[in-house]
């Protein structure tokens, strides 16, 4: 976590009382809430070491061609020295500072019908559909890095080597090995969110408005389309048994297409392949909380440790994850 002296030189470079902040979550970044001139603004703090802000540049890079295309996005601000980052250096620590305006709008509700529904799943369709036109286009400035490509999951904890563990690790594999083998050509790859969820979006009169781009890569579009199709499902799907999460899967898909293929077309082959994307997506879900786990099993809990069985169960029976049993 960043110290308070951190806090108060993020304060410093982006001209607001630190004591505006309000934390919000600390995953991949430590990110924060502030108010300065009577507007909210998100603070993001990256430990990373000092070459890591030529990757985050080509975020804003990306970003800031996003917004000139007329993708509605949340722009970073500059800091009181006209910079688009401030590197706070200490002995054993570098975190690197961001600020972005605070999107327009609320999260999803998916009781209620006006913030989740075919309405919305069209928009944010509509809105990946423009992302994956321009991204065809997207040439990165000469002044900033270039956003990595896809990759498979560096993997080395021998703990999940053993036991149940293994056949998840295995399964893992088997998906990349497909995925590695398939063509990369400017209307299948391209830059992607990677991470465009539904807690990644605000929903307001005027639109869809997307944000954290943090995990930005090469990769498929139809990667960046399973990806919102297997989140939308963990968290929206209107009941938990596996018959009304495929059944909400198809519908979710059919209207997110319908408003994808307003402004990008994706040929057939890539769109039965969002299925075997929606599968990685979610057997790389647990190795996010499994790859630093050191074996000890009383340290999981209950959700991890049936999430595991009821994933072991499916793969040693040949079945596909909750929602990914579609053909389109």
């Amino acid at each position: 976590m960043a110290t308070p002296a951190i806090l108060s030189r993020a304060a410093t470079s982006f001209g607001f009382d630190v004591n505006a902040l309000f934390f919000i979550s600390n995953s991949t970044n430590e990110v924060y809430r502030f108010t300065k001139h009577n507007e909210s603004f998100i603070l993001r703090l990256s430990e990373k070491p000092p070459a890591h802000a030529a990757t985050i540049m080509a975020e804003l890079d990306w970003l800031s061609y996003l917004a000139r295309n007329g993708v509605r996005v949340s722009l970073p601000i500059r800091t009181v020295d006209n910079e688009l980052t401030a590197i706070y250096e200490g002995k054993e620590t570098c975190f690197i500072a961001t600020a972005f305006s605070l999107a327009p709008g609320r999260f999803f509700d998916k009781d209620d019908p006006l913030l989740w529904g075919p309405g919305i799943f069209r928009e944010w369709g509509e809105t990946m559909g423009k992302m994956h036109l321009h991204s065809k286009s997207y040439i990165p400035s000469d002044k900033v890095g270039k956003r990595a490509d896809w990759s498979r999951l560096k993997t080395d904890n021998p703990c999940l080597r053993q036991g149940k563990y293994l056949a998840l690790l295995q399964k893992l594999m088997e998906l990349e090995n497909r995925i590695e083998s398939l063509p990369r050509d400017r209307n299948s790859y391209g830059l992607i969110h990677h991470d465009f969820h539904p807690y990644n979006f605000h929903i307001s009169k005027d639109g869809v408005t997307v944000f954290d781009f943090d995990d930005s890569i090469y990769g498929w579009f139809s990667l960046d389309i399973a990806i919102a199709a297997a989140h939308a499902v963990w968290w929206g799907a209107p009941n938990e048994d596996r018959t009304s999460k495929n059944e909400f899967a198809r519908m979710f898909l059919d209207a997110f297409l319908e408003g994808y293929f307003k402004h990008n077309h994706l040929g057939q082959d890539w769109i039965q392949r969002i299925p075997l994307f929606m599968e990685y997506r979610n057997v790389c879900s647990f190795f996010w909380w499994l790859d630093p786990w050191d074996g000890d099993e009383s340290k999981l809990n209950d959700f991890q440790k049936s999430a595991v069985s009821k994933a072991v169960r499916f793969i040693e029976n040949g079945l596909s994850f909750d929602g990914c049993e579609i053909r389109l």
